[in-house]
């Protein structure tokens, strides 16, 4: 977590130069006087100091002070705490409200807890994990931590052993890809993961689309492919708890037609994208497809950029035994690309219970916005048709207007809309704050209620 009185002070100084108040070569207040004049500590005088120093804004000299450094360009417009050096901001979407689906509400992450966990994990009794890179599966302590939890959770039965820690699923997917002699087809969700689609592509794969109704994946397209796949491994991915990005919750017929088809070949397998369902908001949770499977042919996938940060970039994946073996004789000899830092902390939030407390608390809050979004669009787009709120961070809505023409409408006003190519907009709202809800209904009510005038 950032130190906002540092930070603010090492911006007003930025700007200060900027503005030329402070020219090159002009001193700065000492450290002391800097404190006492802007009310704050001197440790945050000397960490907004050291930061300027180390980005060559100011100069320290020993024993006289710090100057301002000499530019020869000028400095650009006035930055703020998401435009500075390093931070990468994404100019090209400035100003705008982004309604996109992967996104998380940032104000939820359990900051405190985690801080006094990594705390915790650096003490003298755990300073082993500093020595080396670790396990190539994963750290054994989170491995049981996860097989634990998909096992109250999720009803999956499995072996740590069969847990594999990756960063991220886009790499576990690039792994799984690459453990079979040719690249295997992979049937995807159509629409579907579009980043998914493109690093499967670019490693060589074969894709196959498959369409997606009212029930999920369709199970007579999938079938209707098995002439062309015959003797290839072929792999299904698919979102069955809440489709991506048509929110559609695979119904139990189909989960159950689709574990007959893969019982069908031993080359046959199943990857079961689970990227959000603990948020479902109402009855129980969804029967996942891998606690169904007695024929070890579904890998299931799980990650915790929802439930707590995409940064993180933590996910798992669960091999069946024979694929085990295969990624332990393949990779064996490389290390995890996860931080061990990062797998012991996760494992000690996950057996403290401080996960599930705050994927409780989560739920509530995402719950509490899902429903102001949906009275807004009730109240300001009337005829407006929704779909796959009942769990996720997103839901897809259509409009009484055609998808891309809303979406170049709400661009011009600010708002970052993207359409699936059915006529249905997604609508991801975890992340917004009851000011940009209020200006998206401000927008609709201006575009559905001037066009029916």
């Amino acid at each position: 977590m950032r130190d906002k009185l540092y930070e603010n002070l090492y911006l007003h100084i930025i700007e200060e130069i900027r503005k030329g108040n402070l020219n090159a070569g002009a001193k700065l207040p000492s450290v002391r006087r800097c404190a006492e004049d802007n009310g704050v500590s001197i440790n945050t005088v000397l960490g907004a100091y050291s930061l300027l120093v180390s980005e060559g804004y100011i100069v320290a000299r020993e024993k006289s002070g710090y100057y301002v450094a000499d530019f020869e360009t000028p400095l650009p417009a006035k930055m703020s705490a998401d435009t500075r050096p390093g931070s990468q901001p994404d100019t090209s979407q400035a100003g705008t409200t982004d309604l996109s689906a992967n996104l998380i509400d940032g104000s939820l992450f359990p900051y405190s807890t985690l801080k006094r966990l990594y705390r915790q994990c650096l003490s003298g009794e755990n300073i082993s994990i500093l020595e080396n890179p670790g396990p190539f599966l994963g750290e054994w302590d989170l491995r049981q931590s996860i097989a634990s939890y998909v096992f109250n959770h999720k009803s999956i039965e499995c072996e740590a052993s069969q847990v594999v820690v990756g960063s991220g699923t886009s790499y576990l997917l690039q792994i799984l890809s690459s453990l079979f002699s040719e690249r295997p087809a992979f049937l995807m969700e159509n629409p579907g993961f579009s980043n998914t689609r493109d690093m499967l592509m670019d490693s060589g794969c074969e894709i196959l689309d498959i369409p997606v109704d009212d029930e999920g994946a369709s199970i007579n397209a999938v079938r209707s492919l098995d002439g062309s796949i015959e003797g290839r491994t072929a792999i299904l991915h698919i979102s069955p708890s809440h489709q991506f990005p048509l929110g559609t919750t695979m119904t139990a017929p189909r989960r159950a037609a689709f574990l007959n088809w893969v019982a069908d070949s031993e080359e046959r397998y199943i990857v079961e994208d689970d990227y959000d369902s603990e948020f479902r908001y109402n009855g129980h949770p969804i029967r996942s497809i891998s606690s169904m499977d007695t024929e070890g042919h579904v890998i299931y996938l799980g990650t915790f950029s929802r439930t707590l940060t995409p940064s993180l970039r933590l996910s798992y994946m669960i091999l069946p035994k024979p694929l085990l073996e295969r990624y332990e004789e393949r990779y064996g000899k490389y290390p995890c690309p996860v931080s061990r830092i990062d797998q012991k902390v996760i494992s000690l939030f996950m057996d403290g219970g401080y996960y599930e407390r705050h994927i409780n608390r989560m739920r509530r809050q995402y719950k509490a916005k899902r429903n102001r979004m949906l009275g807004i669009i009730q109240e300001n787009a009337p005829g407006t048709m929704v779909r796959g709120e009942e769990a996720g961070l997103h839901f897809i809505a259509r409009f009484p207007l055609p998808e891309q023409e809303l979406v170049e409408r709400a661009a011009k006003d600010g708002f970052r809309l993207k359409g699936t190519g059915t006529g249905w907009i997604i609508i991801g709202y975890a992340h917004l704050s009851e000011e940009e809800m209020a200006g998206f209904g401000c927008f609709l009510n201006k575009t559905f209620f001037c066009s029916i005038l």
